[in-house]
């Protein structure tokens, strides 16, 4: 089996993670409260005809004829709608609602603000290094707590000068209920496999509460394939019933998720070929404060650090003292990891974040939306316009017009102390992030920043563009309901935001559509984590 400390040698492993799948504010005052930014609306009565002109033609497509499809642009030097297509209909957002938890987070939070996960105790440490008492490990809905982390922390406990914990070893994850998936997704297969993409949520989480399967042939053909986990623990087991085949041989494997009180298990079947690469397979925990506390208790073996009592759930008492505190990147970091590679996981963690701010702790999903819903009205946007259901956008029953994404997009554009970290989370065309294979050619790399998001018959990309003609525009398109291939929606979006580009300069429609087709556009799912 690959124990922990071998696991610490493979960082690039660990952070591989992160492309699925009480923080405290700083010293510095949240940013102001935001201005009033809703654009100029006529919806219809374009007022640039040139620019319909050149945009109307690359949403001819059949695929458009039946499927809804609500689009908006708008000048953000002007803040006018210079373009709207069905910009009064509410749809799906997928994962560009994930611009709007960035928006609110930067608002309320600020770019500096950090997550605390804190050791305490409410005993004396001796000499000899025991802990007279019970040690506290107090969670602070740290959506970047990693192995490599968690590692450092027990060291640091080792460091403060305590070998040995005479009671127990608590787990606080009071600050916000944990939750067993994302609020608002129900889906059967995923309720009981567990994709990395809907993972369960608590303020006690590391390594984004999934799991890395790895899966290899064996000695030889007619042997057990070889399956280990990553990071073994008590708390997630695996039952191998996969075999070793000929070399070249067919490659087919199932995972299947159960689970049994706190415990996950794992059974592998299928055939994997003599002579073939390792793959990883990365599936979620059911009980994510169980996880981590599994994942310490083996830490502390590996330390050293003895502990004569149990390790159990529990509060921290008020009276408990600091001794270790270890602190994430900042907020400002974190964005651009959750935007770029869409990470769910980190979304729900940080519209969490915001009920702590506003409500205190215990917080809770529902106030965080409170939380973002009251930052959409200060800009103006009507109740009706939207209907927000979690942080992320993994639900079928959110909605919004996509003058909601616009007008969140000219807030930030226009924010002095926010908006440069907000436009540095947005992925980059051609470069970064999951439009690093869209608009690359030479002359459109770097010139759209953007947000994707896709479930099944779902497909919306929001952003910024920067026109030829030196005009910055923001859009939405937002397509549901698609009656075929997603990659058929993708290539209407990209000749849409490269006539958007062209911005009165001839385009050549065709070989836009060309040149989607060339790069052999994947289906649903090639480059979100989401469904």
């Amino acid at each position: 089996m690959i124990t922990l400390c071998a696991l610490l040698l493979r960082l690039p492993a660990a952070l591989g993670l992160a492309l699925l799948l009480s923080g405290s504010a700083q010293a510095e005052q949240p940013a102001p409260a935001a201005p009033t930014v809703l654009p100029a609306q006529t919806h219809g009565a374009n007022p640039i005809p040139a620019l319909a002109a050149l945009l109307d033609p690359a949403l001819d497509d059949p695929l458009l004829r039946r499927t809804p499809a609500a689009i908006h642009v708008v000048d953000t030097r002007t803040r006018e709608e210079v373009y709207a297509r069905g910009a009064q209909d509410l749809l799906l957002p997928a994962s560009t609602m994930k611009l709007i938890t960035t928006a609110a987070a930067l608002r309320t939070l600020g770019p500096a603000h950090t997550f605390h996960t804190d050791i305490l105790v409410d005993g004396e440490i001796d000499g000899a290094g025991l802990l007279h008492g019970d040690l506290y490990v107090r969670g602070g809905g740290d959506p970047t707590m990693v192995l490599e982390r968690l590692w450092k922390l027990v060291q640091e406990i080792r460091l403060e000068g305590v070998r040995e914990v005479e009671g127990d070893v608590v787990f606080d994850d009071d600050l916000f209920p944990a939750l067993p998936g994302i609020p608002g997704w129900d889906k059967t297969d995923d309720l009981e496999q567990g994709p990395a993409y809907f993972p369960p949520i608590s303020p006690l989480s590391v390594n984004y509460n999934a799991i890395a399967i790895y899966v290899g042939p064996g000695e030889a053909p007619g042997k057990p394939a070889r399956v280990e986990l990553e990071s073994p623990t008590p708390i997630v087991q695996i039952e191998n019933q996969a075999a070793t085949g000929v070399a070249h041989g067919r490659h087919w494997l199932k995972i299947e998720r159960r689970l049994d009180g706190v415990k996950t298990i794992f059974t592998v079947s299928g055939l994997v070929p003599a002579e073939s690469d390792t793959d990883r397979y990365y599936r979620t925990v059911g009980d994510a404060t169980a996880y981590f506390t599994g994942a310490f208790a083996e830490l502390c073996k590996l330390h050293g650090l003895k502990v004569q009592g149990r390790f159990l759930d529990g509060s921290t008492p008020q009276d408990a003292t600091l001794l270790v505190r270890q602190v994430s990147p900042s907020l400002g970091t974190i964005l651009q990891t959750m935007d770029k590679q869409s990470n769910n996981f980190m979304a729900e963690m940080v519209l969490e974040a915001l009920g702590v701010q506003a409500h205190g702790a215990p917080g809770s999903i529902e106030h965080g939306l409170e939380v973002v819903a009251t930052y959409l009205h200060d800009l103006g946007i009507p109740e009706d316009s939207f209907h927000l259901v979690n942080g992320s956008g993994l639900s079928r029953e959110a909605r919004l017009r996509p003058e909601v994404l616009t007008a969140v997009l000219l807030d930030m554009d226009q924010d002095r102390l926010v908006g440069p970290e907000f436009r540095a989370a947005l992925s980059i065309g051609g470069l970064d992030g999951t439009l690093r294979r869209r608009f690359d050619e030479d002359e459109l790399s770097g010139r759209v920043r953007g947000k994707t998001g896709s479930l099944n018959g779902v497909y919306c990309l929001t952003g910024y563009v920067d026109a030829s003609d030196g005009t910055t525009y923001a859009f939405a398109i937002l397509l549901n309901d698609i009656q075929g291939p997603l990659s058929r929606a993708r290539k209407v979006q990209d000749r849409f935001v490269e006539a958007l580009l062209a911005s009165g300069e001839a385009v050549d429609l065709a070989s836009v559509e060309d040149t989607a087709t060339e790069r052999g556009e994947a289906g649903e799912g090639a480059e979100e984590e989401d469904e």
